[in-house]
C-alpha cells in the first residue's frame, strides 16, 4: 500500500513538477500577452491602411478632376460637370458631388447618404468655399459615421462658379475589417489552445532528462554507483547527462579503489597480526632462545605493519592541497646531493648520468623521498656488480628526474600494475618482501606535483624509471585518479 501511494506521489510530482509548471506558466503568459496586444495593434493599423487608401483614393479623384477642368477650362461649368461625372465611376463608398453658384447641381452615384445629400449641411457649407480643402478632413456623423472629404473648387474671373466635393464613408470597410479581425480572434484562441497543450507535452520531454537524472540519483547507492543517464543529441541536455555520467564515473572509480584500498590494507595487516598472534600462542616462556627468536620476529612484524601504516597515511596526506611545500632549487646541487645519499643504500656500481642546469620550483622533501624509493627498488633487483644511476635534465619546460638499472627488469604485463596500491612484480627475485606502496608513492609524489612517472624496461636488460614534472610549478591541482 506505501509503495502504491509512493508510486502515485511520484506520478503526480513527474506531472506537474516546478520546472515544467513555470515553463508553462512563462509560456501562458508571454502568449497571452503577446496575442492580447497584437489583436489591437493589428486592428488599428488595419484601419490606419483603409483611411490612408481612401484619401489616396479621394486624391486621385480631385486630381483627376484638375486635369480635366485643365482641358475645357472655357466650357460651361455644367457641361464638364456633366462629362466628368459621366465618365468617372468612382470607387465603392466614394461619392462625388457637384455645385454651381452654390447649389447642388448632380452626383455620382445618384444616391447619396443623408449626411452628404442635398440639403444636407455639410454640401451646404462646402459648396461656398473658395480655397482647395486638403489633408486628412473628417467630420463624425452619428449615423453613417465619419466621413472623408475633400474639394476642387473652380474659380473664374474671381467668382466661384463651382466646387466639385469628394466624400468617402469608410465605416462599411472598417466593419469588414473587424469582422474578419473576429475570425483572426477565433482562429489565434484555437491555435493558442493548441499551442498550449503542445507546449505541455513539449516541455515534459524537453526536462524527461531531468527527471531522469533525478530518478537516478534516488536509485544510487553507498553500495550501486553504476546507473547512468542515456544520452540523446547534442544539446545542453545531453551535456548534462554526459556531465553526470562523467561525475558517477569518477566517483565509481573513487569508491572502487577506496573499497580496494580498504581490502589490501586489511589484507597486508592480517599478515603480520596473523604471524604475531600465532608465534605468541605456541611460544614457550621457559626458553630463553625461543622467546628471543619470537621477540624478535614480533618485533620485525611490527615494524613491517608501522611502515605499512605511514605509507597509507602518506597516501592519503598527497590528495591534500598542503601535501607539498614548494621552494625554489639549483636543479644540478639537487642532483649531487641526491646521488650521495643513494650510494648508502647498498653496495651497486653507481653512476651519475648528467645533471641538468637551472632553477626549479618544487618540494625537496618529497622529491628525495620518490627518488630514494626508486633507488631502493633498484638495490632491490640488482646485483653489486650492476649498474644503477641517476640523473636529471631540463627539456622544453619540463624537469627529468630518472633511476637506470641494469637488473633483472619488468615483465611487460606488470609495467603499469605495479604503480598500483600493494601491487608486486612477477618477477620478484628478491627475498625481501615489501609493502607493495613504493611506486604507489611514488606516483602520487609525481603527480601532487602535477607531473607523471614513466617506465621504461626489458626483462634481463634492466628499468628506467623518469619523473617528470613542469618546470614552473606554482600551486599544484592534484588529480591523483
Amino acid at each position: 500500500m506505501r509503495k502504491f501511494l509512493t508510486n502515485n506521489v511520484l506520478n503526480k510530482y513527474d506531472l506537474f513538477w516546478e520546472a515544467r509548471s513555470r515553463i508553462f506558466a512563462w509560456y501562458l503568459g508571454l502568449s497571452t500577452i503577446l496575442v492580447g496586444l497584437s489583436i489591437p495593434i493589428f486592428t488599428q493599423l488595419a484601419i490606419i491602411q483603409v483611411d490612408r487608401r481612401v484619401r489616396a483614393d479621394l486624391r486621385e479623384e480631385i486630381e483627376a478632376f484638375e486635369k480635366f477642368c485643365n482641358q475645357d477650362r472655357k466650357r460651361d461649368i455644367a457641361i464638364i460637370f456633366d462629362r466628368f461625372l459621366q465618365n468617372k465611376i468612382p470607387a465603392d463608398k466614394t461619392f462625388l458631388v457637384a455645385t454651381i453658384n452654390g447649389q447642388f447641381y448632380r452626383s455620382s452615384p445618384v444616391s447619396l447618404p443623408q449626411a452628404i445629400s442635398r440639403d444636407s449641411a455639410l454640401v451646404k457649407r462646402l459648396a461656398q468655399t473658395k480655397e482647395p480643402i486638403r489633408g486628412q478632413n473628417l467630420i463624425k456623423d452619428s449615423q453613417v459615421g465619419d466621413i472623408l472629404y475633400k474639394t476642387e473648387p473652380v474659380v473664374r474671373d474671381g467668382q466661384l462658379v463651382g466646387v466639385l466635393i469628394v466624400a468617402n464613408i469608410p465605416e462599411g470597410e472598417r466593419k469588414e475589417i473587424i469582422d474578419a479581425i473576429l475570425t483572426v480572434k477565433q482562429v489565434l484562441l484555437v491555435a493558442l489552445i493548441i499551442a498550449l497543450i503542445g507546449a505541455w507535452g513539449f516541455s515534459g520531454r524537453v526536462l524527461k532528462p531531468i527527471r531522469t537524472l533525478i530518478n537516478t540519483a534516488k536509485t544510487i547507492s553507498e553500495t550501486d554507483l553504476s546507473q547512468r543517464i542515456p544520452v540523446r543529441g547534442n544539446g545542453e541536455m545531453a551535456e548534462l547527462a554526459k556531465t553526470f555520467n562523467n561525475m558517477m564515473n569518477r566517483l565509481e572509480v573513487a569508491f572502487k579503489s577506496q573499497q580496494q584500498l580498504l581490502n589490501d590494507a586489511s589484507h597486508e595487516l592480517r599478515t603480520p597480526i596473523t604471524i604475531i598472534s600465532g608465534h605468541l600462542e605456541l611460544l614457550e616462556y621457559n626458553d630463553p632462545q625461543e622467546v628471543a627468536a619470537t621477540i624478535s620476529l614480533v618485533l620485525d612484524e611490527l615494524d613491517r605493519m608501522v611502515r605499512l601504516v605511514e605509507d597509507l597515511l602518506l597516501l592519503a596526506r598527497a590528495e591534500r592541497r598542503d601535501f607539498l611545500i614548494l621552494k625554489e632549487v639549483d636543479l644540478s646541487k639537487f642532483t649531487v646531493e641526491m646521488y650521495r645519499k643513494m650510494q648508502g643504500l647498498g653496495e651497486r656500481q653507481w653512476q651519475l648520468d648528467y645533471r641538468g642546469e637551472g632553477k626549479i620550483m618544487l618540494d625537496c622533501q618529497r622529491i628525495v623521498q620518490a627518488i630514494m624509493n626508486l633507488a631502493h627498488n633498484a638495490v632491490k633487483y640488482t646485483k653489486s656488480t650492476d649498474i644503477i644511476a641517476l640523473g636529471s635534465s631540463i627539456n622544453q619546460g619540463e624537469v627529468h628526474f630518472w633511476i637506470r638499472d641494469t637488473g633483472i627488469g619488468i615483465p611487460i604485463q606488470d609495467q603499469e600494475r605495479i604503480f598500483e596500491r600493494f601491487a608486486h612484480s612477477s618477477n620478484n627475485q628478491n627475498t625481501t618482501k615489501g609493502t607493495g606502496l613504493g611506486l604507489s608513492i611514488v606516483s602520487a609524489i609525481a603527480k601532487s606535483h602535477n607531473g607523471r612517472i614513466e617506465l621504461s624496461s626489458q626483462l634481463g636488460k634492466g628499468s628506467t624509471f623518469t619523473i617528470v614534472l613542469p618546470q614552473n610549478l606554482t600551486l599544484p591541482s592534484i588529480n591523483l585518479d
